[in-house]
């Protein structure tokens, strides 16, 4: 009996098996190919019978629990459009040891297991899981239909210690990462900018990102018609600093009967109101009472955060303007200071509330971003750190590798 039954189930067109050695661990089928060899550059059959030629073993598919591998003789040929190398092996990457089918398979795993616990299970390195996920994540980008945003949102990531970021670019409404950029300076963002073109800049509505002068200053640059949004949730951490930082002066100027009440205190100004449990109330009621300067803050605190929830744009403007005037008529140094950079970004913070848009969804990334780098204990690639956040924001979505 022949190996036409194996040959029909290896599935590879054109290809034949000629034999079969079965080892414990590992089965070798050796094909031919039917035929001529194919050019890979004009795609015509080189008619001559190739003399140089040699003997590569790929691995394919495991099959009855044991690995697979395949055994070809790979022929180089000269052919009349000038091409001079490896003939075209359509299942077969060039310079590849694994099929195509096989890098697919490969890639599948990736998306939901780390790389070291592929390696294990397969058999194989951990640098040949890094290298495979990389080219086929590179692929499927490059694959990508051209998104063309009307929003985007811009927001670093903390990528190491010793203040070492990324800038991650998204589309909110489509809910796509555009770019991972290495650093947060404007230097490191211009490129992706620039790589854009100018039309696909000039269709920027609205550019939604934190207080740091850089993300504003290269969107300014680049997207003329880009309305720039400051997120409120990071303004309120500015006002909890400044707040914070009027706490610690408050209780080095108490005096030593007072100093346990602002002991453990920092939370309890934090909080919201609503969050506190009834002995945490008891405590900062305490408190407030005790220093007026403090108790002045919180209440503008309380009155900032409402400015977030009314229900019309007309309501948010007037309650910051009306926030603004409360604040100017208090004497406090931290409140004046948290002021000032109100005053300085107010423009960007009336665009916020007119148009009722944050920073929600590039702040929902970071948290997914620090499950990423903890399932590999960090990246010391920073590019295979930025394909993996595309691949698992963008390219999430498994398909069966039978279909």
């Amino acid at each position: 009996m022949g190996f036409e039954p194996l040959t029909e189930l290896l599935g590879l067109p054109g290809y034949i098996v000629k034999a079969i050695l079965k080892k414990e661990k590992e089965i070798v089928l050796t094909i031919e190919r039917v035929g001529f060899p194919i050019c890979p550059i004009c795609g015509q059959l080189f008619m001559k019978a190739p003399k140089d030629r040699r003997l590569q073993k790929v691995e394919d598919l495991s099959i009855f629990g044991k690995r697979c591998f395949l055994q070809i003789d790979k022929y180089r040929i000269e052919c009349s459009c000038g091409y001079c190398g490896a003939e075209k092996i359509e299942w077969l990457e060039k310079y590849e040891r694994v099929t195509v089918r096989y890098q697919k398979w490969i890639y599948a795993f990736c998306k939901r297991m780390t790389g070291k616990d592929i390696s294990i299970i397969f058999g194989i390195s951990k640098h040949l899981v890094y290298r495979l996920d990389k080219e086929s994540i590179q692929k499927e980008i490059d694959a990508q239909k051209s998104i063309e945003p009307k929003r985007i949102s811009i927001d670093e990531i903390s990528r190491k210690k010793g203040h070492r970021y990324a800038t991650i670019i998204s589309a909110p409404n489509e809910r796509k990462i555009l770019d991972v950029v290495k650093g947060r300076k404007k230097a490191d963002l211009t490129p992706f900018f620039k790589g854009k073109g100018s039309e696909w800049c000039k269709g920027i509505e609205l550019a939604s990102m934190d207080a740091w002068r850089a993300f504003r200053t290269v969107v300014t640059t680049y997207c003329k018609n880009a309305e720039v949004c400051y997120d409120h949730f990071h303004l309120s951490q500015h006002f909890s600093k400044a707040i914070d930082k009027l706490r610690i002066n408050e209780a080095l100027k108490a005096e030593k009967t007072d100093k346990e009440v602002y002991k453990g205190s920092r939370w309890l100004l934090l909080k919201n109101p609503e969050n506190l449990k009834e002995e945490q109330k008891t405590d900062l009621e305490k408190l407030l009472k005790l220093n007026e300067n403090i108790s002045i803050a919180y209440i503008l605190r309380d009155k900032f955060r409402e400015i977030f929830k009314a229900e019309t744009v007309d309501d948010k403007l007037h309650r910051l303007t009306d926030w603004m005037s409360d604040a100017r008529s208090v004497k406090i140094p931290e409140i004046t200071g948290f002021l000032k950079k109100i005053e300085r970004w107010e423009p960007y913070i009336r665009n916020s509330l007119k148009h009722g848009y944050s920073n929600a969804f590039a702040e929902g990334l970071n948290n997914k971003v620090r499950v990423i780098q903890r399932m590999a204990y960090g990246y010391k690639d920073f590019e295979y750190l930025r394909l993996k956040i595309i691949q698992q924001f963008n390219f999430r979505d498994v398909r069966s590798v039978f279909d």
